[in-house]
């Protein structure tokens, strides 16, 4: 009953905090753009439903942290914390219930990077900028193995391309020219409509038509758009295709992988940062200064995550590696954490 009792709590207050968070965030937006944007008051509230979702983006996992310190304070003021730990409770179980949760929260925050939401501040940049949800590449020129790719338009999205062409080169000599009009994405390869292949062999050229052409298989569209471009919104498993293909190039992946564990490491700093936080509440407003505590471990908490989020930032840069910007803080993290929650 009482972990349901403290989990209960948490999740209130975390929704709370963080709904408050975007709120803010969203509203100071909103005014500050509200000229550039698009009259339409469809592509208005859908600015605003993508502003809200960077908004949790960024905001989520200081909000865990907050809803902590806030539970916290509750707890103090009226005196069931105190009340908890004489019926023979002690720190290490009284955590749980949070850290736990915080876990959960974290979890569930990494798994929407696997979704479109990822992608949230993308689409709302195209509205204020385009009147559009998506918008396309132009001019995209990308070597695939042998392959030398033209398109003039991609929309990653829609999973298209217009006026293509492909050139083939064997031993640095063209091999073969492919044009075409349109292109599609379809089971992880491109098909290629309407197709002229020009074939060069020694001195002969010989031109034919194709209605059909499967090629480049795992070019995933939106993956050329975002690498070309320089963007830093991936979801998960686009990063993972991303260095995987540019892997294989042997080009520079420090870029992708700094996305990718800002996605999947980075989040944790919030439920081992809450560790270190709840050593040092105290049990009564009596023994303490609540106010002082409060206050503290706000700014405390606003220090390590604006720290961290900076860290994260420039290693996109690729200024600093993402071992030593993301991996190392949160490890460190890690290590204070645990010595902490021995010592409760």
């Amino acid at each position: 009953m009482l972990v349901r009792y403290l989990t209960f709590l948490y999740l209130k207050f975390f929704l709370i905090i963080l709904i408050s968070f975007i709120i803010f965030f969203v509203g100071l937006d909103y005014i500050q753009n509200f000229k550039s944007l698009p009259s339409s008051a469809n592509l208005q509230l859908l600015y605003i439903v993508y502003k809200s979702f960077y908004a949790a983006d960024i905001l989520l996992p200081i909000s865990t942290i907050f809803a902590l310190i806030a539970t916290k304070i509750y707890l103090i003021r009226s005196n069931e914390l105190v009340a908890i730990y004489s019926i023979g409770y002690d720190k290490k179980r009284v955590i749980k219930p949070f850290f736990f949760t915080s876990l959960f929260i974290t979890a569930f925050f990494i798994f929407l990077h696997t979704t479109s939401f990822s992608y949230a501040n993308e689409s709302a940049k195209n509205i204020k900028k385009h009147s559009i949800i998506t918008d396309a590449t132009s001019d995209l020129f990308l070597k695939y193995y042998n392959y030398y790719i033209y398109f003039k338009k991609l929309y990653p999205f829609q999973k298209k391309a217009e006026d293509i062409r492909i050139f083939k080169t064997q031993d640095k000599k063209l091999k073969e020219l492919i044009k075409a009009k349109f292109a599609y994405f379809e089971n992880n390869s491109w098909s290629i409509k309407n197709a002229k292949v020009v074939k060069i062999d020694k001195d002969n050229i010989l031109i034919s038509s194709k209605d059909e052409l499967k090629l480049l298989e795992g070019f995933r569209p939106k993956i050329l758009d975002l690498v070309y471009e320089g963007k830093v919104n991936f979801t998960i498993l686009d990063a993972i295709y991303a260095i995987k293909l540019l892997k294989e190039q042997d080009l520079n992946i420090q870029k992708i992988k700094a996305i990718l564990y800002a996605q999947i490491v980075y989040p944790f700093f919030a439920p081992l940062l809450m560790v270190i936080i709840f050593y040092f509440v105290p049990i009564t407003q009596r023994v303490f200064s609540l106010t002082l505590f409060s206050f503290s471990a706000i700014i405390f908490s606003l220090v390590i995550w604006s720290l961290l989020f900076s860290l994260v930032r420039l290693s996109f840069t690729n200024i600093l590696s993402p071992e030593i910007t993301t991996i190392t803080p949160v490890t460190l993290l890690a290590l204070f954490a645990y010595l902490f929650y021995k010592k409760f």
